[in-house]
Protein backbone atom coordinates (compact mmCIF):
# COMPACT_ATOMS: atom_id res chain seq x y z
CA UNK A 1 0.00 0.00 0.00
CA UNK A 2 1.23 3.42 -0.78
CA UNK A 3 2.51 5.01 2.46
CA UNK A 4 0.27 8.19 2.95
CA UNK A 5 -3.30 9.36 1.40
CA UNK A 6 -3.69 12.47 -0.15
CA UNK A 7 -6.18 15.03 1.15
CA UNK A 8 -8.00 17.56 -1.79
CA UNK A 9 -8.37 21.53 -0.79
CA UNK A 10 -11.80 20.55 0.67
CA UNK A 11 -10.44 18.62 3.31
CA UNK A 12 -7.69 21.13 3.65
CA UNK A 13 -10.46 23.78 4.21
CA UNK A 14 -12.13 21.34 6.52
CA UNK A 15 -8.78 21.15 8.94
CA UNK A 16 -9.00 24.74 9.01
CA UNK A 17 -12.29 25.46 9.72
CA UNK A 18 -11.32 22.46 12.72
CA UNK A 19 -8.93 24.86 14.06
CA UNK A 20 -10.30 28.22 13.57
CA UNK A 21 -13.36 26.63 15.68
CA UNK A 22 -11.00 25.42 18.35
CA UNK A 23 -9.36 29.03 18.56
CA UNK A 24 -12.83 30.52 18.73
CA UNK A 25 -13.61 28.35 21.70
CA UNK A 26 -10.82 29.10 23.80
CA UNK A 27 -10.86 32.72 23.15
CA UNK A 28 -14.34 32.44 23.76
CA UNK A 29 -13.16 31.04 27.27
CA UNK A 30 -10.91 34.05 28.13
CA UNK A 31 -12.87 36.62 30.33
CA UNK A 32 -13.47 40.04 28.63
CA UNK A 33 -12.69 43.69 30.56
CA UNK A 34 -15.81 44.32 32.36
CA UNK A 35 -17.00 40.54 32.28
CA UNK A 36 -16.97 38.24 35.63
CA UNK A 37 -13.69 37.14 36.63
CA UNK A 38 -14.82 34.84 39.18
CA UNK A 39 -17.75 33.12 40.48
CA UNK A 40 -19.43 34.74 43.53
CA UNK A 41 -19.23 37.79 40.54
CA UNK A 42 -20.80 35.46 37.77
CA UNK A 43 -23.56 34.30 40.76
CA UNK A 44 -24.58 38.08 41.13
CA UNK A 45 -25.28 38.69 37.31
CA UNK A 46 -26.68 35.33 36.24
CA UNK A 47 -30.52 34.89 36.95
CA UNK A 48 -31.67 32.26 39.20
CA UNK A 49 -32.92 29.44 37.60
CA UNK A 50 -34.72 26.33 39.46
CA UNK A 51 -32.86 23.05 39.26
CA UNK A 52 -36.51 21.80 37.74
CA UNK A 53 -36.25 24.45 35.19
CA UNK A 54 -33.02 23.50 33.56
CA UNK A 55 -33.38 21.79 29.95
CA UNK A 56 -32.31 18.33 29.81
CA UNK A 57 -29.01 17.93 28.28
CA UNK A 58 -27.98 14.06 26.69
CA UNK A 59 -24.98 13.90 25.74
CA UNK A 60 -23.40 11.18 23.22
CA UNK A 61 -21.69 8.58 24.16
CA UNK A 62 -17.86 9.41 24.88
CA UNK A 63 -16.08 6.29 22.80
CA UNK A 64 -12.50 5.19 24.16
CA UNK A 65 -9.80 4.59 20.96
CA UNK A 66 -9.64 1.64 19.72
CA UNK A 67 -6.37 -0.75 20.74
CA UNK A 68 -7.13 -4.18 18.08
CA UNK A 69 -9.05 -4.89 15.31
CA UNK A 70 -10.02 -8.73 13.95
CA UNK A 71 -11.58 -9.68 11.04
CA UNK A 72 -11.75 -13.27 11.87
CA UNK A 73 -12.92 -14.40 8.18
CA UNK A 74 -9.30 -12.65 6.75
CA UNK A 75 -7.32 -14.03 9.41
CA UNK A 76 -6.96 -10.38 10.35
CA UNK A 77 -5.84 -9.89 13.98
CA UNK A 78 -3.74 -6.28 15.02
CA UNK A 79 -2.86 -3.72 17.31
CA UNK A 80 -4.66 -0.02 16.33
CA UNK A 81 -2.65 3.13 16.53
CA UNK A 82 -3.26 7.34 16.26
CA UNK A 83 -2.62 8.11 12.71
CA UNK A 84 -3.36 11.81 11.48
CA UNK A 85 -2.28 14.59 9.07
CA UNK A 86 1.15 15.64 8.37
CA UNK A 87 3.04 17.72 5.73
CA UNK A 88 5.28 15.92 3.33
CA UNK A 89 7.36 18.26 1.04
CA UNK A 90 4.64 21.01 1.19
CA UNK A 91 1.72 18.85 1.25
CA UNK A 92 -0.69 17.21 3.48
CA UNK A 93 -1.08 13.87 3.62
CA UNK A 94 -2.46 11.25 5.75
CA UNK A 95 -0.09 8.98 7.97
CA UNK A 96 -0.05 5.23 7.51
CA UNK A 97 0.78 3.30 10.44
CA UNK A 98 3.89 1.36 10.67
CA UNK A 99 3.30 -2.69 12.41
CA UNK A 100 -0.35 -1.47 13.17
CA UNK A 101 -3.75 0.00 11.23
CA UNK A 102 -4.25 3.45 12.27
CA UNK A 103 -7.43 4.72 13.48
CA UNK A 104 -8.05 8.49 11.50
CA UNK A 105 -8.04 10.39 14.69
CA UNK A 106 -10.33 12.49 13.93
CA UNK A 107 -13.24 9.61 12.85
CA UNK A 108 -15.58 8.15 15.35
CA UNK A 109 -14.46 6.11 17.87
CA UNK A 110 -16.07 2.42 18.17
CA UNK A 111 -19.82 2.96 19.39
CA UNK A 112 -20.24 6.37 18.47
CA UNK A 113 -22.20 7.43 15.97
CA UNK A 114 -20.08 7.84 13.05
CA UNK A 115 -17.77 7.09 10.92
CA UNK A 116 -14.70 4.78 12.26
CA UNK A 117 -11.79 4.98 9.37
CA UNK A 118 -9.21 2.32 10.14
CA UNK A 119 -5.93 2.05 7.30
CA UNK A 120 -3.16 -0.72 6.88
CA UNK A 121 -0.77 -1.88 4.38
CA UNK A 122 -1.70 -4.59 1.48
CA UNK A 123 1.89 -4.49 1.11
CA UNK A 124 5.47 -3.39 2.40
CA UNK A 125 8.66 -2.70 0.72
CA UNK A 126 10.66 -2.60 4.43
CA UNK A 127 10.44 -6.12 6.15
CA UNK A 128 9.95 -4.37 9.70
CA UNK A 129 7.06 -2.95 8.81
CA UNK A 130 3.96 -5.26 8.17
CA UNK A 131 0.98 -5.93 5.44
CA UNK A 132 -1.55 -6.16 7.98
CA UNK A 133 -4.70 -5.90 6.19
CA UNK A 134 -3.18 -7.99 3.09
CA UNK A 135 -6.12 -10.44 3.31
CA UNK A 136 -8.48 -7.89 3.56
CA UNK A 137 -9.52 -8.78 -0.15
CA UNK A 138 -11.31 -12.03 1.69
CA UNK A 139 -14.05 -9.98 3.51
CA UNK A 140 -17.20 -10.15 2.32
CA UNK A 141 -20.54 -8.99 3.70
CA UNK A 142 -22.09 -10.84 6.60
CA UNK A 143 -18.80 -10.78 7.60
CA UNK A 144 -17.90 -9.26 11.16
CA UNK A 145 -15.32 -7.01 12.25
CA UNK A 146 -14.60 -6.30 16.03
CA UNK A 147 -13.20 -3.47 17.50
CA UNK A 148 -11.73 -3.49 21.01
CA UNK A 149 -10.71 0.04 23.32
CA UNK A 150 -9.71 -1.57 26.51
CA UNK A 151 -12.23 -4.19 27.83
CA UNK A 152 -14.97 -3.33 25.39
CA UNK A 153 -15.30 -4.83 22.14
CA UNK A 154 -18.05 -3.25 19.48
CA UNK A 155 -18.53 -6.15 16.47
CA UNK A 156 -19.67 -4.68 13.13
CA UNK A 157 -21.17 -6.82 10.60
CA UNK A 158 -20.02 -6.25 6.27
CA UNK A 159 -22.27 -4.05 4.22
CA UNK A 160 -20.06 -3.21 1.56
CA UNK A 161 -16.73 -3.90 -0.35
CA UNK A 162 -15.40 -2.05 -2.83
CA UNK A 163 -12.75 -0.65 -4.79
CA UNK A 164 -12.07 3.34 -5.24
CA UNK A 165 -9.87 5.75 -6.80
CA UNK A 166 -6.81 7.03 -4.32
CA UNK A 167 -8.91 10.42 -4.06
CA UNK A 168 -11.92 8.99 -3.12
CA UNK A 169 -12.41 11.15 -0.11
CA UNK A 170 -15.90 10.47 -0.21
CA UNK A 171 -15.71 6.97 1.84
CA UNK A 172 -14.28 8.88 5.11
CA UNK A 173 -17.70 10.59 5.56
CA UNK A 174 -19.84 9.98 8.54
CA UNK A 175 -23.57 10.26 9.32
CA UNK A 176 -25.64 9.87 12.19
CA UNK A 177 -25.32 6.14 11.37
CA UNK A 178 -22.18 4.03 13.56
CA UNK A 179 -20.20 2.53 10.80
CA UNK A 180 -16.46 1.28 10.33
CA UNK A 181 -14.26 2.04 7.00
CA UNK A 182 -11.41 -0.37 6.56
CA UNK A 183 -9.05 0.90 3.74
CA UNK A 184 -5.97 -0.20 1.78
CA UNK A 185 -4.74 -0.27 -1.35
CA UNK A 186 -5.23 -3.02 -4.32
CA UNK A 187 -2.30 -5.59 -4.81
CA UNK A 188 -1.33 -3.65 -7.87
CA UNK A 189 -1.51 -0.64 -5.40
CA UNK A 190 -3.19 1.67 -8.32
CA UNK A 191 -6.66 1.95 -5.99
CA UNK A 192 -8.18 1.77 -2.74
CA UNK A 193 -10.34 -1.34 -1.38
CA UNK A 194 -12.66 -0.07 1.01
CA UNK A 195 -14.90 -2.17 3.25
CA UNK A 196 -17.75 -0.96 5.43
CA UNK A 197 -19.46 -1.99 8.29
CA UNK A 198 -22.55 -1.06 10.55
CA UNK A 199 -22.78 -1.70 14.41
CA UNK A 200 -24.21 -4.72 15.17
Amino acid sequence: MARRFSLSGSNLAFVGMVIGAGAIAWYGTMSRPGEPTTPAEAATIAPAVAANELPEVRELPRGSLPTRLVVPSAGIDTSVVEVGVVVDRGKATWETAWRAAGHHIDSARPGQPGNVVITGHVSVADRANLAVFKTLNQVHPGDIIEMQTGDQVYRYAVTKVSTVDPNATNVLRSSHQSTVTLITCTPDLKQRLVVTGTLV
